[in-house]
């Protein structure tokens, strides 16, 4: 029995740290953003304005750290670097496409388009490879 509950109690522990990356402003969309092809420190930039430099910094070794992201050294005359999610961070499509959903139906979809639930559903399920 206490080996059970040592083994329960890890899992837990692991969902906690998970929502704790998830839960920190701008990582879920950092995240998505590498689903779909956003590999450079300027598409991210150029993705979410309102976004600074020096907090895509912090997040980015944040998410490398926690090893959802690698960054990669591509040429190093100038140096360029991409990032790219990792196998634990590939493992989070299904996450965040559930976190999506949800919020979908928290947030007041009265618009003029009555599709537009669906139409955001369907690129997110293909930008995270969801069948």
């Amino acid at each position: 029995m206490a080996q059970e509950d040592y083994y329960f109690n890890e899992v837990y522990r692991t969902i906690d740290d998970t929502f704790s990356y998830l839960r920190k402003k701008w990582n879920i969309q950092i995240i998505k953003g590498l689903f779909c092809d956003y590999k450079h420190f300027k598409d991210f930039l150029k993705q979410h304005p309102t976004l600074s430099s020096k907090v895509l910094s912090e997040r980015l070794k944040e998410l490398e750290q926690e090893g959802i992201i690698e960054k990669k050294v591509i040429n190093t005359a100038p140096i360029q670097t991409e990032y790219c999610l990792t196998e634990k961070g590939r493992r989070l499509n299904k996450i965040i496409f559930e976190l999506f959903n949800f919020a979908l139906d928290e947030v007041d979809m009265n618009t003029e388009d009555p599709k537009r639930k669906e139409k955001s559903k369907q690129n997110l399920r293909a930008c995270l490879n969801i069948k």
